[in-house]
């Protein structure tokens, strides 16, 4: 690849990546965030609309005025799907370029999966939504959210504790009995990088996000603008983090953890639920909120969950924390509560910069987040990048 193609694809990525990030933006517009000059803007987006990934409309960008102008956004037609196998469900949901979530399937189990058994009924539901698609969608392949420790570079989830799966090859298996491209990551490392760019900490560059999930509490740091990974890829498992000298211990074995110590099992038992998912479970700790050990189970959460926020606002002096699933359930039944124990815990210098903050996206967070890794590659090489188109085949 010569000096002027590899300048080109650079630009094709940047002019793509803003246009996912921003939804849609003029050509002008364009020109300045990418220090493009608006005739190579034309071409450049005339190229990525001839391929399908781009379209481009009249109208006025947010921010302008005046005379409307042609907006370029993310191609309707372009979609992924997401995948999330949790201990006891498997969700796979079909996600825009744009970062819509059009359809969500959730698959009930009653036991956990093997990755065989995950692998057939994550196959089965991306066929199935295949069969709801336009016909002229165009599939860039498959993200998958892991709750636990995931080789990114080669598709391999090292260990998931909730799941009890340990070296599983799932991006091979996974893009074998689909025939998509498969990528795997962290599901804490992907819910912030959704709240990060499109979420709650939009704009923000210093960020932690505490993601409260039915396996476990998992986290993601953002420093400066970048994801923090670490030597192996596994940093950011801030559930792990021992804050209590309770013998208690998570799926990981570590006692006195704050996955261990604000734990969504104990409050499903306290409320004698078989399983709920999150909406579910917030409407019944608001309702049953003031019965005597309901309220102190959740005036027990709220401390340790303020010891763990003061504990990470020391460590990291984010901009903001943001709360997922059902921790932030107990901080908004229990604010003053969680904010005791973080003034008490936290130093007030870097205490009185950070906010807490609910997440935006909701239900959807591990979709948008997931979708950002078939949605990457694409972006990284915009005109090689495969894009299926049919049929995905599903495994005897």
């Amino acid at each position: 690849m010569n000096g002027l193609t590899r300048l080109k694809r650079a630009n094709l990525t940047e002019l793509l990546r803003l246009i996912h990030f921003h939804g849609e933006l003029s050509r002008s517009q364009l020109a300045e965030e990418a220090n493009i000059t608006r005739s190579s803007v034309l071409g450049l987006v005339a190229e990525l609309e001839d391929r399908g990934l781009v379209e481009q409309v009249t109208g006025l960008a947010t921010g302008e005025i005046g005379r409307p102008s042609t907006l370029v956004r993310p191609s309707e037609n372009i979609v992924v799907f997401t995948v999330a196998p949790l201990y006891d469900s498997i969700v796979v949901a079909t996600v825009t370029f744009a970062g819509k979530v059009v359809r969500r399937d959730t698959r009930i189990l009653q036991e956990l999966p093997t990755p065989q058994e995950f692998t057939r009924a994550a196959a089965e539901l991306i066929a199935e939504q295949t069969l709801q698609l336009d016909p002229n969608a165009l599939i860039a392949g498959i993200g998958v959210a892991i709750p636990g420790h995931v080789r990114m570079d080669e598709g391999v989830v090292r260990n998931a504790y909730s799941l009890a799966w340990n070296d599983v090859p799932l991006a091979q298996m996974l893009s074998e009995a689909t025939a998509l491209p498969t990528w795997l990551a962290n599901d804490g490392s992907l819910a912030s990088l959704a709240e990060y760019r499109f979420g709650a900490g939009k704009g923000l560059s210093n960020l932690i996000l505490l993601l409260g999930a039915v396996g476990g509490i998992g986290g993601g740091i953002i420093v400066d603008g970048n994801l923090v990974r670490g030597r192996d890829g596994f940093a950011g498992e801030l559930g792990h983090a021992p804050i209590s000298d309770d013998e208690r211990s998570s799926y990981a074995g570590i006692p006195g953890s704050l996955d261990s110590m604000v734990n969504r099992l104990e409050l499903i038992n306290a409320l004698g639920l078989a399983r709920a998912d999150d909406e579910t479970l917030a409407a019944a700790v608001r309702r049953r909120a003031h019965e005597p050990e309901l309220s102190a189970l959740l005036e027990h959460q709220a401390d340790y969950l303020g010891r763990a926020l003061g504990m990470f606002i020391n460590m990291f002096n984010p901009e903001a924390i943001v709360l997922t699933g059902y921790l932030r359930i107990i901080f908004e039944v229990r604010r003053d509560r969680v904010m005791q124990s973080v003034r008490r815990d936290a130093l007030a210098q870097l205490a009185e910069g950070c906010e807490i903050r609910l997440d935006a996206l909701g239900a959807d967070i591990l979709s948008i987040g997931a979708a950002e890794l078939p949605l990457g590659q694409l972006i990284g090489n915009p005109t090689e990048h495969p894009l299926a188109k049919g049929a995905v085949t599903t495994p005897a």
